[in-house]
């Protein structure tokens, strides 16, 4: 029997190191594929190696959506694995192959916490075969609200890396920003004052901020009130730091670790450096920090700059991210769906295939997944689009 192939498709850059990770699950007996596909938030060069962070041979090359789309055509593969931005699958699975089976099975989903799941988040993935989460939690929460009848089924992975951290001649207290949270520019400025007085307050430790990419280089989500901008112009602690790289490189002689939500915090648990999840701004599900209640790891800026740093609670670790491997069974999931091959009941179509393809929200949908990555200039005729057919879809309500 020939080996089974894989293809793995990546847009930005916390997908691409999610995607790299999950190629890492597939057997070795495995013919395994990775591309990344020109979109709106096309990781750079550095970015790509970054994500990659030396576990492939070379760094995948980037595709354009319908060179993708004419090799799936070309040769479906047995597991088309989307480590995508939810509108861009959704432009793949509905606007470009048009209800067509690219694969055997095809798999997509979170690249990190996904706790509580939203509503949005599932159903742009509604076409998929199998949806890949890494919590037994997530896994009882997705399956909650997978709509009646669907037949997709709910994987479970690791977003442990198991990576070898990096050591300094200082230690460190290292803080992981995000793009969405805080939101407020005035909570990012009382967040980058907190980050200065402890390094004022600590002056034998180095407090450094680690940023994911380059000033103008795309992120999975778009950033406002950069802390290299807000820091500009300021007169800061020599020892407050901004530096980027793999976070593992910066987890050894960890004194702490902080951050608002970020993903980051489970490689910081896994390196065994005590954590500060910060409850300053909120806990809710808008801050993308529900799922750390109960850890024991959440306080206060006040925590921060008195180096009150918590270890977790193990209770909360075998519910949350870190189950014994032997539960991981996304591969095992795959395996059995290739398997059955035609036997599989045949999956329902997607309902919003009948609907009109260029509605307001298809259209700011692939503008969101392509940008000038798009064969047709959607980023371009966009306002004038989107104004014209919001006045028709008025129009034809009051009729």
């Amino acid at each position: 029997m020939s080996a089974r192939r894989a293809l793995v498709v990546a847009d930005s850059d916390s997908y691409l190191k999610w995607g790299v990770t999950r190629m890492g699950d597939l057997p070795s007996s495995w013919d395994v594929e990775l591309v990344v596909v020109a979109n709106a938030v096309t990781p750079s060069g550095s970015q790509r190696a970054a994500a990659v962070d030396g576990r492939l041979p070379a760094e995948p090359p980037v595709v354009t959506l319908k060179d993708l789309v004419a090799r799936l055509r070309a040769a479906p593969p047995d597991l088309l694995f989307l480590a995508c931005r939810g509108p861009l699958i959704e432009v793949l699975l509905l606007d470009e192959l048009r209800g067509e089976r690219p694969a055997a099975v095809i798999a997509a989903g979170i690249p990190g916490i996904w706790f509580p799941p939203t509503e949005l988040g599932v159903a742009m993935r509604a076409g998929v075969d199998l949806l890949v989460v890494h919590s037994e939690r997530e896994r009882t929460a997705v399956e909650a609200m997978l709509p009646s009848g669907r037949l997709a089924e709910v994987g479970l992975a690791s977003l442990l890396l198991g990576a070898q951290v990096g050591h300094s001649d200082r230690r460190r207290v290292v803080f992981a920003p995000q793009a969405l949270v805080p939101a407020g520019r005035e909570d990012r400025v009382r967040l980058l004052d907190a980050l200065a007085a402890t390094a004022s307050e600590h002056p034998e430790l180095d407090v450094v901020i680690k940023l994911r990419g380059e000033a103008g280089e795309a992120q999975t989500h778009a950033e406002t009130a950069s802390f290299p901008e807000l820091a500009r112009g300021r007169t800061l602690p020599p020892n407050l730091l901004f530096a980027q790289g793999p976070l593992r490189d910066f987890l050894g002689d960890c004194a702490g670790f902080v951050t608002v939500s970020s993903t980051a915090a489970l490689e910081a648990v896994e390196a065994g450096a005590p954590c500060l999840i910060l409850s300053d701004f909120g806990v809710s599900a808008e801050v993308i920090n529900v799922v750390f209640e109960g850890s024991g790891l959440m306080g206060t800026l006040e925590d921060l700059v008195a180096l009150r740093f918590r270890d977790p609670d193990p209770a909360w670790l075998a519910q949350n991210y870190f189950h014994e491997a032997s539960a991981s069974d996304w591969v095992a999931r795959v395996d059995a769906l290739v398997e059955l091959g035609p036997d599989r009941p045949e999956r329902p179509l997607d309902p919003r295939l009948g609907g009109f393809r260029h509605t307001p929200a298809r259209v700011r949908r692939r503008a969101m997944a392509l940008g000038t990555a798009d064969a047709f200039p959607f980023n371009l005729v966009y306002g004038a689009v989107h104004g014209a057919l919001a006045a028709y879809y008025r129009l034809r309500a009051r009729s």
